[in-house]
């Protein structure tokens, strides 16, 4: 009986190391695969700043066009709005003239 008490206890232990060696070996992956997943974050993160920061550069660059956009379309309508006075002060010279 002893003899059968000290393999059944032997098998135990063994089987419980061997249990514990899975153990370790799989929570050494989980944390392998846990770095993986936080480096491909990581780097997802830096893309993402960096496109954010293109992406503003774009914004501040096409804010100047539109600014100088603005200033030629104004000085169009300025000019615009002289050319109509000079037209409407010839179209009365040629009414007044019509009109004698």
């Amino acid at each position: 009986m002893s003899h059968d008490m000290d393999y059944t206890s032997e098998a135990i232990n063994k089987k419980k190391k061997e249990l514990e060696d899975q153990a370790r070996i799989e929570i050494s992956m989980e944390k392998l695969k846990l770095a993986k997943e936080q480096r491909c974050i990581l780097q997802s993160q830096a893309y993402i700043i960096q496109n954010m920061r293109k992406a503003m550069k774009e914004v501040h660059m096409d804010r100047g066009l539109l600014k100088e956009e603005k200033k030629k379309l104004e000085y169009l309508i300025a000019d615009l709005l002289k050319a109509r006075h000079c037209t409407k002060e010839k179209m009365e010279m040629i009414k007044a003239i019509v009109d004698e």
